[in-house]
């Protein structure tokens, strides 16, 4: 899918669903139709939340065909969401990535479905449907949102099953050029007074965009079913209990395309990441399986809310998770047969939260409570390459030509050796983390118009690692070592980190003050951590070495104004990161680390406006500018590996506007939604590609026009969408780098060209 290059407005929202604001006299309250959301652990106004806050509930999510993430990236100012594929997505707020692939890694951003962290890289990345709201906090939000949530979170709240008296649906379809084809429902069926089911479902399947020379499927194509089944079982007022169960499979055939800028696919081909590829797996790896993933997502959770008094309720959080991930793909971006590299990852996850909530109707509202989570995962990577080319690509030479030569290499004995045609190694690593966590959040109302706010969590952690990396099919005959590029440990046999304890508090303070009656001010300060890491280091005597807990200490001010036909909103922003992780390739002992990569300073402004022109149309538009950037020194004056420069993924200036008219007609009301965005150039590694100086490996600044047209029947029962998305063919990348840059041939992911389609859809 095509890279989410612009920040659209989280204010069209408030203008897409008929959130007019009410006329009133210039002293009269504005009343205007906001969202409410949960963030804060209890229903409240999105206007009245002290936090940059961005929500979307299901007929808003639906207006702007908001599917996925990436989708929903487009909307959300400080979001960006990079899909290279569903198992290798990035989420990235505010220019802090989330996309460690490792099962000892841990998240940035972290990730809920109805307060359920699905935080994991490889099993993050799950279709958006049947959805009842959608809520992103920016910002550390480590009392709210839990461990993981260094930069912010974002809270998927599904739709459950309605105790109403009659059955109730929706069906839709879906078709558009390359293949397009799409089809969801959604049934819920009361069967008691006291019991509800519901059950869900979408097919999306779509051709890759980037043709393949060698003959397979096009690349960065879409395949994929989910499915959900809800329960609501609600015998009292006091009592309501919500059970829901996700299967989603991803088995999108081609892979995704890693394009190299430096050789050519076939003669007379292009190097533009957008023209056609040559890439291709070879000797039967992994029992021949093609480019290509397959991948599994399931996960039940149980909702358990039940009213003690007038004063007391107590929630219940329980979740279990599993993922099982196999992707195939050709990171050296040219038909040679230098690299072939699978994935393997699997996770399976369980937790449960219990919180106490008060509100006694008084100046006091808050929540206490704590939870437990586990944790275990594995990933496995095995590398095939014919020595032959890897000979070529080592001396230098160019590894297309290389089937025509070989040179061998001399044993001791003085015996010249054949090289093989398929070498196999193979490196996994697992990881195992237990977290208790002990959290409260209070707010006391000083006047009418102040309020404070004050959270504070305790994490402890105990955490095992362990790792393994060496050949498969007897040592290479280029180096002779025990492997040629992955890590290897002694005699390729399992060494682990041992039990590994930590443990740390995080908080955040608030006041939020109610300047008129039109205007609401907060400022904030808050504590955010990404927990430690064991990350392996060959270097050291236990192989393995403790990267200390990314910290954030960030100060925020913000506002949400209404005035008539007008609403702004917005924060500004300023934090210091100490530790700050990132990961790298140690050419020494051919591994990716995480490392300490020291401090870094960020601080920014975002925006959004929306202004109700008259009763057919409504403008909106933000505006998001994000210095971040790394510290000339560390905290002992030492100088830093990449001061000065900028986080990767994090557009300085991100620009968006949009219109939305309505008019009625005979046949309906026809909606017209055009959108343009635009964003400053990002660089797609925290090195800002200085370490090579051949190719760029960064995505200038562009804009991206969409276009959406709607009709609602007058009964709103049916509807038709008309949709073009890249509407003027905009060439960019979502990626750069990749894999091949460790060995130096960056490889390059092209973004999504023009695509049209059209929807068909009924409530009943």
């Amino acid at each position: 899918m095509r890279f989410k290059a612009h920040l659209l407005a989280c204010a069209a929202l408030t203008t897409l669903s008929a959130p007019t604001m009410a006329q009133s006299e210039p002293d009269a309250p504005v009343t205007t139709d906001v969202i409410t959301v949960t963030t804060q652990k209890r229903e409240q106004s999105l206007a009245d939340v002290p936090i940059n806050l961005t929500a979307y509930d299901t007929q808003r999510l639906a207006t702007l065909g908001i599917e996925q993430f990436d989708d929903l990236s487009d909307f959300v100012p400080g979001l960006e969401v990079q899909e290279q594929s569903p198992n290798n997505p990035g989420f990235v707020i505010r220019g802090i990535t989330s996309d460690d692939g490792a099962a000892t890694g841990e998240a940035r951003v972290a990730v809920f479905q109805d307060g359920v962290s699905i935080s994991r890289a490889r099993s993050a990345y799950v279709e958006l449907f049947d959805i009842e709201r959608v809520e992103v906090a920016k910002g550390p939000q480590a009392t709210l949102f839990g461990r993981g949530a260094l930069i912010g979170g974002i809270n998927v709240i599904q739709n459950k099953a309605q105790l109403d008296d009659a059955m109730s649906g929706s069906a839709e379809l879906a078709v558009g050029d390359y293949g397009r084809f799409e089809a969801r429902g959604h049934i819920n069926l009361p069967v008691t007074d006291t019991f509800a089911l519901r059950f869900a479902g979408v097919h999306k399947q779509r051709d890759g965009y980037v043709e393949n020379v060698l003959g397979t499927p096009a690349m960065n194509g879409v395949e994929l079913s989910a499915y959900r089944i809800a329960g609501r079982w609600a015998p009292n007022d006091a009592l309501n209990v919500d059970i829901i169960a996700n299967y989603q499979t991803d088995t999108p055939e081609g892979g995704t395309s890693f394009k190299s800028g430096a050789i050519l696919p076939a003669p007379g081909g292009s190097l533009e990441p957008w023209e056609p590829a040559a890439l291709n797996t070879f000797g039967g790896f992994e029992g021949g399986a093609p480019l290509g993933i397959d991948r599994q997502v399931y996960g039940v959770t149980i909702l358990t809310d039940y009213t003690l008094n007038d004063t007391w309720s107590v929630s219940s959080i329980s979740g279990w998770r599993g993922f099982e991930s196999v992707e195939i793909f050709d990171p050296d971006g040219f038909a040679a047969e230098l690299l072939t590299v699978a994935e393997d990852a699997s996770g399976r996850q369980w937790s449960q939260e219990f919180r106490f909530n008060y509100d006694a109707g008084g100046p006091v509202t808050g929540f206490v409570g704590g939870s437990y989570f586990y944790e275990s995962g594995s990933q496995r990577i095995p590398l095939a390459t014919n020595e032959i080319v890897a000979q070529a690509f080592i001396l230098g030479l160019d590894p297309a030509t290389a089937p025509t030569f070989s040179l061998g290499f001399f044993q001791a004995t003085g015996q010249i050796l054949p090289l093989n045609t398929f070498y196999l190694e193979e490196t996994a690593n697992r990881g195992e983390t237990t977290a208790i966590d002990l959290f409260g959040d209070v707010t006391y109302a000083v006047t009418d118009r102040l309020a404070l706010t004050a959270g504070l969590r305790w994490t402890r952690e105990e955490k095992e690692a362990s790792l393994y990396g060496g050949n498969i099919n007897g040592v290479n005959r280029i180096s002779f070592a025990p492997t040629l590029f992955l890590p290897a440990t002694p005699n390729g046999a399992p060494i682990g980190s041992g039990t590994r304890e930590f443990d740390d508090f995080t908080w955040r303070l608030v006041a939020q003050y109610d300047v008129t009656d039109r205007l609401n001010a907060w400022a904030s300060y808050a504590r955010g951590r990404r927990p430690d890491v064991i990350s392996f280091d060959s270097t050291d005597p236990s192989f393995f070495v403790e990267v200390p807990a990314e910290l954030v200490d960030s100060y925020e001010v913000g506002a949400f104004w209404n005035w008539d036909a007008t609403t702004l909103q917005g924060s500004v922003f300023y934090s210091e990161y100490q530790n700050f992780q990132t990961g790298r390739f140690e050419p020494n002992n051919a591994v990716f680390i995480t490392d300490n990569a020291g401090q870094a300073t960020q601080y920014g402004v975002e925006l959004e406006l929306t202004h109700q022109v008259n009763e057919i149309a409504s403008l909106f538009a933000t505006y998001a500018y994000n210095f971040s950037e790394f510290d000339d020194t560390d905290e002992n004056g030492n100088p830093q590996e990449f001061a000065g420069n900028t986080f990767r993924l994090s557009p300085d200036h991100a620009v968006s506007l949009g219109l939305l008219a309505e008019f009625e007609t005979p046949a309906g009301r026809l909606s017209l939604i055009p959108t343009w965005t635009w964003q400053s150039e990002v660089f797609f590694d925290n090195d800002n590609d200085l370490t090579d100086a051949v190719q760029d490996e960064t995505q200038t600044d562009y804009g991206i026009v969409d276009l959406r047209v709607r009709l609602d029947t007058p009964n709103e029962r049916f509807y038709a969408v008309a949709f073009v998305e890249n509407l003027l063919n905009e060439e960019f990348i979502i990626d750069a780098g990749n894999t091949g840059d460790a060995f130096g041939i960056p490889t390059f992911i092209a973004g999504s060209p023009r695509m049209v389609g059209l929807r068909v859809g009924t409530a009943f």
